[in-house]
């Protein structure tokens, strides 16, 4: 029996360790692969984390994140928390090329604003003393004074522009456009660096404004410059600022809307925009010189110290 057994236990034994064996490769390989798996996403990721440190550094480059500045916006975040609507202000320092600012990627409705790129395109594309025969059909309400005028009235590129810039005209920008061609300002936006600029939707950003600003303040056309100061609208940001500063400007106004953006011709000339909606007019009439002041003050008073 002692045999019987002993024979038995010597046949099992080779199995045992072959299976032993088997069994401990096949694990290996298994235990090899999960690991692979688990560490091929970490390597697939390691570039997509180097790109995104990149365009944090771009994007910041243009941005003042000094800590005097940071408690500025921190003020002026406070002041649009305190009020209705959804707002965006942006200050951009011509001469440093930095800015800062709140919501300023917010897609808003640019209103009346939209009107600068259609005289830009006219500018750039017509002959300023063309002639256009106004129309009945042409003729669009809510601002201005073309609305009024006979069908018939000649009427020439360039005051077209000016009822547009200085009086905020509805009709002038349809008439302009016609003349133009849409894609001619959709192109014109596009070579304003108004990448999230919407024509048909008239939407835009108060980052996209900064950019259109800064192409006007440096081609210096007189004509442009010109216009787009004493408005019939100096209601919002000129409020806040000292007697005497120039600001050019274009506003924009509509339900819920009470806009104004332009270049503030300081000793250091800057870009200021200031937009929303769904605001009540009544809080927005106070607060846009409110918030010009408080960013007119800051600014000022930062040129006295680095001089």
């Amino acid at each position: 029996m002692t045999d019987l057994v002993r024979q038995v236990n010597l046949k099992r034994m080779p199995v045992n360790r072959k299976l032993i064996a088997w069994v401990f490769v096949v694990t290996g390989i298994i235990s090899g692969w999960l690991w692979w798996r688990e560490q091929k996403p970490k390597l697939e990721l390691e570039p997509l984390k180097i790109s995104y440190q990149i365009e944090r550094k771009e994007v910041a480059g243009d941005r003042d994140v000094s800590r005097e500045t940071s408690r500025l916006v921190t003020q002026i975040r406070g002041k649009l928390n305190s009020v209705q609507g959804t707002w965006a202000v942006a200050v951009y320092r011509l001469d440093e090329k930095k800015g800062y600012g709140v919501g300023e990627e917010r897609v808003l409705p640019a209103a009346s604003i939209m009107k600068v790129p259609i005289m830009l395109a006219a500018v750039k594309n017509l002959n300023v003393d063309d002639i256009y025969m106004l129309r009945d059909a042409d003729k669009q309400s809510g601002s201005g004074p073309i609305e009024f005028m006979d069908s018939g009235t000649k009427l020439s590129v360039k005051d077209l522009i000016t009822y547009m810039a200085k009086n905020s005209d509805n009709t002038a920008p349809v008439v302009l456009t016609r003349m133009v061609g849409k894609n001619e300002v959709i192109e014109e936006i596009k070579r304003l660096s108004m990448k999230d600029t919407d024509f048909e939707e008239n939407t835009t950003t108060a980052r996209d404004v900064v950019a259109m600003w800064k192409k006007i303040y440096e081609e210096k056309n007189e004509l442009v410059l010109d216009v787009l100061q004493d408005s019939i609208y100096e209601d919002r940001i000129p409020l806040g600022l000292p007697d005497g500063i120039k600001l050019v400007h274009k506003v924009g106004s509509g339900d819920g809307v009470w806009s104004d953006a332009g270049v503030v011709m300081a000793e250091k000339p800057f870009v200021l925009v200031i937009m929303n909606e769904g605001v009540e007019i009544d809080e927005a009439k106070k607060l846009v010189p409110e918030l010009t002041k408080l960013i007119w003050d800051f600014e000022v008073g930062r040129s006295a110290k680095l001089q």
